[in-house]
């Protein structure tokens, strides 16, 4: 049971997630950053190889390996912690609704 709760509490992040990604696109600050990443790759071939998992930038198939287990935890954990902050912050709303009596 808590498993599934954790499931979909976990959709229901990547679902708002996903729409304030696409709210994001339609602000100028945040497609200046975009702008801002896109033109250093271009720049800079090896980063967006890095970026793009070519193995073939990696001294080795074990190191390339590494980048993507490190990518992975990092990933995961990025998400973790968003999604603890989103629910946190429900949390506070919640409680402080009812101490002031709204609820």
């Amino acid at each position: 049971m808590e498993k599934e709760c954790w499931q979909r509490l976990g959709q229901s992040f990547d679902d708002l997630e996903d729409e304030i990604t696409r709210r994001l696109r339609h602000e100028e600050a945040y497609m200046m950053w975009v702008r801002r990443r896109v033109a250093i790759q271009v720049q800079h071939p090896f980063i967006k190889g890095v970026l793009d998992g070519d193995a073939g930038v990696f001294p080795s198939d074990q190191d390339y390996q590494a980048w993507l287990e490190v990518q992975k935890t990092l990933d995961e954990t990025v998400r973790m912690e968003r999604m603890a902050l989103y629910w946190q912050g429900h949390a506070d709303c919640y409680a402080y609704l009812k101490r002031m009596g709204a609820l």
